[in-house]
């Protein structure tokens, strides 16, 4: 089974230049947002993949990823075509955790409990 590779344009990418653009992490990384509302902290990062993840409905193949992650999971939740569609689908999934996180600390709060739900002295009691 042969490989594709791409360059962030959607054009093929040759061997050699799959490697140099595998190689350049920080170059891959479209962007990074740290988010943090009280204890919790969580980083969302959308990156070019080099290889296609699948293709998409019009063919096209899906290039670019964004991942959540914390300290016990990372989860895949978002694959584009497009360098735009990426930077969109980030800023959209930036602001849909931020807000899932909000909700959840102030219902922990109501509740007594902390976000990761210790009790109020931090002993999960």
């Amino acid at each position: 089974m042969s490989v594709d590779w791409y360059r962030a344009d959607g054009g093929r990418a040759t061997s050699d230049e799959a490697q140099r653009l595998l190689l350049d992490v920080r170059g891959r990384l479209l962007a990074q947002d740290v988010i943090r509302v009280g204890g919790v902290v969580v980083v969302v990062s959308t990156w070019f993949t080099v290889t296609d993840l699948g293709f998409a409905a019009n063919g096209r193949p899906l290039l670019w990823q964004t991942i959540v992650s914390d300290l016990a999971m990372h989860a895949d939740i978002g694959r584009y075509t497009t360098r735009e569609r990426a930077a969109r689908g980030h800023a959209e999934a930036v602001a849909m955790i931020t807000g899932r996180l909000r909700a959840l600390v102030a219902r922990a709060a109501l509740d007594g409990t902390g976000a990761d739900g210790t009790g109020a002295d931090g002993t999960g009691s």
